[in-house]
């Protein structure tokens, strides 16, 4: 039973209070009684209008434009995710980055990955191995150390993906060290080598096919060798060197497969939980422990980021949700995902907290469109009208679904179509919570709360928004100062080719890349009007004089950003900081098997089956 008093003026109370003192028929006690009931009413509500608001995040992983039922989709269910987007507004144009480590760094930090050595100049650019050195360094601020320091308590659920390493006991990237009270969740991210399947990649769906191509590539050198030989080419020696080459090159990915899987973990805090990581009702065990968080720090302001593993390949659900989409098991998840966001929503309601929460959810990046089965079923996510997916910076990678909530503060129903980004959700909370931020860094994020609150679409945000891939400015948005068009230009494109079912993505390297023989360079760059031109397929004509203008303006902005940018900084994507080192990592058990199991899981199984008896 929650009890709600709203009090417009508090010298009503103190008349009650002065006519329950003169009251000469009522008894010294009754009196005394009614005075304090009535000062301790007075103090709740002083305290609900005090208290800072909560604040609720949830971040989708993988999910597109055309996959949540109020962004358009038809035919997924997503009702607790739509009603969400009834009950506030929502941002049809937020835009993340390209994948899924730098995205999450900056929304932890409200600044952008390159500013602290996050933006990758290869091809790898997340965190794949559980002991990678790199990770956000520990003099960056993020969301809860800020929200930590002015009495919030603080939880991350789910995925992290931004390092757990130290360099020394004082500079570690794990959640515990960047702010959060309580972890429970996956350290790195789910690549398909957990539970159930055992893969590396796409181009390595299976274990079959694994040995099933180091043993053909092991036969066809010794064919090889045993032809070279015959013809004199080479001798005894060169047979002997060839399969010795094969062997170490296959021995070499089969080291590599195997390494992989010791990312397979669940962790509580510092702590592997279970080892390797069961996917055996999952989705459950991470939103009981988001409930379990809220219902023991209800009484005091708290941050929780609920951090779904969904729908990031490879894909679970629970007997519940198996078949229950029309789009096979991609659906399943997303919709487990949606029951998943409804039960957090109940319990923050149930437990009084709902018209006092900022709640935000967002995806990390787009959908992964080239993700499909052996069998040509699609596992990845859908970006609707948008070009492109994951991995590259066309919109169909980086503009994300979005929805933001603040009851009686931000209308509900409403809709903001000027860009904004993931930076921005820092000082956006800074401002409902009144935190101040730290004034000794540049902030690529703004305070959205004007724009929220009047939907002014006047109010230009962002002038200029840079979309990094990798260390790389690939592409510019420029909306000019009380103008109404978006501009986007873009210097280096990911090739797209038609795949699966006529889909067009980047089929020849499985993840889009930044650079390389699979991009396309552009000068001048391709200007498109987003505004009315969404989809990017007509460029406009780079002779226009009106368009040679705003490449000039852009290539100004370019050159002003640039320098803001620390030259000298530890780049966390480096061969060192990737480099994965097996003895330096978590792990739970005993040599040489490590394997353990989340007591909750054992719990919620014993439970459920004596449920069914």
């Amino acid at each position: 039973m929650h009890l709600v008093l709203n009090i417009t003026d508090s010298q009503q109370i103190f008349n009650i209070m002065k006519l329950c003192s003169g009251a000469s028929h009522l008894t010294l006690s009754t009196r005394f009684l009614i005075m304090l009931i009535f000062a301790w009413t007075l103090a709740l509500a002083v305290d609900g209008r005090t208290r800072p608001p909560n604040v609720l995040l949830f971040i989708m992983d993988d999910v597109g434009m055309g996959d949540i039922g109020c962004f358009g989709n038809d035919t997924i269910q997503t009702p607790n995710i739509d009603g969400l987007a009834k009950e506030g507004v929502k941002l049809t144009q937020h835009l993340a980055l390209p994948l899924c480590t730098p995205s999450r760094a900056a929304l932890m930090t409200g600044r952008l990955p390159i500013r602290y050595g996050m933006g990758a100049e290869g091809r790898m650019r997340v965190f794949v191995y559980l002991s990678a050195r790199g990770g956000i360094p520990s003099n960056e601020t993020t969301m809860a150390e800020l929200l930590k320091e002015v009495g919030y308590s603080t939880a991350l659920i789910g995925k992290w993906h931004l390092g757990i390493s130290c360099i020394d006991k004082d500079s570690c990237s794990d959640p515990n060290s960047q702010g959060f009270d309580y972890f429970y969740g996956l350290p790195v991210t789910n690549l398909r080598d957990c539970g159930t399947e055992s893969t590396v990649s796409y181009a390595w769906a299976k274990p079959r096919r694994v040995y099933t191509k180091m043993g053909y590539s092991v036969i066809g050198a010794l064919v090889a060798a045993i032809f070279l030989k015959w013809v004199n080419i080479v001798g005894c020696r060169g047979v002997v060197m060839f399969l010795f080459v094969a062997l170490a090159a296959n021995g070499s990915l089969l080291v590599y497969w195997k390494a992989i899987r010791i990312n397979c973990v669940l962790m509580e805090n510092r702590r592997v939980v279970e080892q390797p990581l069961q996917y055996d009702h999952l989705t459950e065990r991470l939103h009981n422990r988001a409930i379990h968080f809220m219902e023991s720090h209800r009484h005091q302001p708290f941050l929780l980021v609920m951090s779904f593993v969904q729908a990031h390949t490879a894909l679970f659900n629970n007997n519940r949700f198996r078949n229950h989409s029309v789009h096979g098991r991609y659906g399943d998840n997303l919709e487990e995902m949606d029951w998943s966001v409804g039960e957090v929503l109940r319990s923050l309601k149930n437990l009084g907290l709902e018209n006092n929460t900022f709640i935000y959810l967002t995806s990390d990046n787009g959908g992964h469109v080239e993700e499909f089965t052996d069998d040509d079923v699609r596992e990845g996510g859908w970006n609707g009208i948008f070009k492109g997916g994951k991995g590259s910076t066309w919109e169909g990678g980086i503009r994300v679904p979005t929805v933001v909530k603040l009851p009686g503060v931000i209308p509900a129903g409403t809709v903001v179509s000027q860009p904004t980004h993931l930076p921005d959700i820092l000082p956006t909370v800074a401002r409902v919570t009144g935190v101040t931020l730290p004034t000794d860094r540049l902030y690529d994020g703004r305070d959205l709360m004007p724009l929220l609150i009047s939907n002014d679409s006047s109010k230009v945000v962002h002038e200029f928004m840079f979309h990094y891939c990798g260390s790389f400015i690939t592409a510019v948005r420029y909306t000019p100062i009380g103008g109404d068009i978006t501009y986007k230009l873009h210097f280096t494109t990911s090739r797209l080719v038609p795949g699966i079912h006529g889909v067009m993505g980047c089929f020849q390297t499985y993840t889009c890349d930044c650079t390389g023989s699979f991009t396309d360079r552009h000068d001048p760059p391709l200007v498109y009007n987003l505004t009315m031109d969404p989809s990017e397929t007509s460029p406009l004509d780079s002779s226009n004089p009106r368009v040679q203008g705003v490449v000039g303006k852009v290539g100004e902005a370019v050159a002003r950003h640039r320098k803001t940018i620390p030259q000298q900084q530890l780049h966390q994507f480096g061969i060192l900081q990737l480099f994965p080192r097996p003895w330096d990592r978590p792990r739970c058990g005993s040599f040489p098997f490590y394997s353990c199991t989340d007591p909750y899981l054992v719990l919620l199984k014993t439970r459920k089956k004596q449920a069914t008896w």
